[in-house]
């Protein structure tokens, strides 16, 4: 007789959930499942989005690399001609020298009495 009224009471509670369904009303879910649906979608154009950002910023490091790359080779070519620049100008202080000690040498030679 336990075993009867045990398993009406199940039959009972099944019957009650069955007509309840899972507690939650079906609008109410729907409007759950349209949101989420919603936020997938989000989340998709926003991972789009950060990808496009993420290859933009790599074209960006690329690009930095190359013109840190340039501004180096033309630091080198810089220093190099500014060694040759001043290589030049000794060599032009030496001419000058030389130049007015020539200079000075023929004046004298010219002033010399007995010429």
């Amino acid at each position: 007789m336990r075993c009867i009224r045990l398993v009406m009471v199940c039959i009972m509670i099944v019957s009650l959930f069955s007509l309840t369904g899972c507690g939650v009303s079906k609008d109410k879910y729907e409007a759950v499942l349209n949101e989420k649906i919603v936020l997938e979608e989000k989340v998709v154009a926003l991972a789009k989005s950060k990808d496009a950002l993420k290859n933009e910023y790599d074209n960006i490091l690329k690009e930095k690399m190359e013109i840190a790359t340039k501004l180096e080779t033309l630091t080198n070519e810089k220093k190099a001609l500014k060694g040759e620049y001043d290589k030049i100008l000794d060599e032009k202080i030496t001419l000058k020298a030389a130049y007015d000690k020539l200079l000075a040498e023929n004046k004298e030679l010219h002033n010399k009495p007995g010429k």
